[in-house]
């Protein structure tokens, strides 16, 4: 079966001052039908701007794609399509649950107005068509009194029904790829659980596929097939949740796994360092500096990614280490 979206070696750059650095390079992946695919990694690693490029909402100037392609629904290049295009596509057949819904949801506006915005630009509906809708979606990610809902302001639900009208706002055109961005951040442990089997539901109801933007493993085990783990902009490693948690390869996927489960008896592992800026970025491997079981050719070469068993693969001078003898 094809894949809804495909992402072939994209890169993206930042220009600052009079100098273009790399801030995401090289992205490969796929996302299938009707399938749940993770992106993990901590702050700065590059998953949010991978998801803005997607959905052409980069700031550029100073952001821009230097590379690659992104297919939807196997013959659209999504960089390849005018402004005019990418609205007709954006909100409609690709939607996006932006990480804060207090700052994406305008304070100004009703809830019903802010439902129905969408459905005036993609559809033909009448008003009372575009009303049926949003309570219907409403009721379906399960806020009850609907109608009374839609009169209301944002500041005047609790941060768990905001979360669940961004899902609405995005879920409303039924689209064919929902990308959700820390969609469970801020929100308690009880809610969080919540959003997630909602956005399982979904899933299943309307035959979307996700893309899930955290830094949470948890959140990725609980409902992902397949992730992607993120570091410094790059794909360090990808493959099947089961082989994720249970046969990490990159030391990077390793140490975030540790500092998750850790030791009850001993005190919480975190990886030492931080994650480079983009002035700063190492020559060879992006984990370098942070890594421990760094080689003297991680300084100054990048590993290729390579298959390190069916459908797993890492980007790791450890599992090259025959190239590594030749450089």
């Amino acid at each position: 079966m094809a894949p809804i979206l495909q992402i072939k070696d994209l890169q993206i750059d930042v220009k600052m001052d009079e100098e273009v650095l790399n801030v995401v390079k090289n992205i490969n992946l796929e996302i299938g039908k009707r399938e749940i695919y993770g992106i993990v990694g901590e702050s700065g690693s590059g998953k949010s701007l991978t998801s803005l490029a997607i959905m052409g909402l980069l700031a550029s100037p100073p952001l821009q794609v230097s590379k690659g392609e992104i297919f939807f629904e196997e013959d659209k290049d999504l960089l390849k399509l005018s402004s005019r295009e990418l609205r007709k596509i954006r909100g409609n057949k690709i939607s996006m649950i932006f990480q804060e819904p207090m700052s994406a949801l305008d304070p100004l506006f009703t809830i019903e107005d802010q439902l129905m915005e969408s459905l005036k630009f993609h559809t033909k509906l009448s008003k009372k068509e575009m009303k049926r809708a949003c309570v219907k979606i409403i009721e379906k990610v399960g806020i009850p009194r609907p109608e009374q809902i839609m009169k209301e302001y944002p500041h005047q639900l609790s941060g768990g029904m905001r979360q669940r009208i961004m899902i609405a706002i995005a879920m409303l055109c039924n689209p064919k790829l929902l990308i959700a961005d820390e969609p469970t951040t801020a929100l308690d442990v009880t809610i969080q659980a919540q959003i997630l089997d909602l956005m399982k539901e979904l899933r299943d109801d309307f035959e979307t596929s996700i893309l899930m933007i955290t830094h949470d493993l948890g959140v990725i085990a609980e409902t992902c097939q397949r992730v992607a783990v993120m570091y410094a902009g790059e794909i360090v490693e990808e493959t099947d949740v089961v082989s994720l948690f249970h046969r990490p390869k990159h030391p990077y996927t390793k140490g975030l796994l540790k500092s998750m489960v850790g030791d009850r008896s001993d005190a919480l592992y975190s990886i030492p360092g931080k994650v480079p800026s983009v002035e700063q970025m190492p020559k060879g491997c992006r984990f370098v500096t942070r890594c421990p079981e760094a080689m003297d050719i991680c300084e100054k070469v990048s590993p290729d990614d390579l298959e390190v068993a069916d459908n797993h693969r890492c980007k790791c001078w450890l599992y090259q280490k025959e190239m590594a003898n030749h450089v």
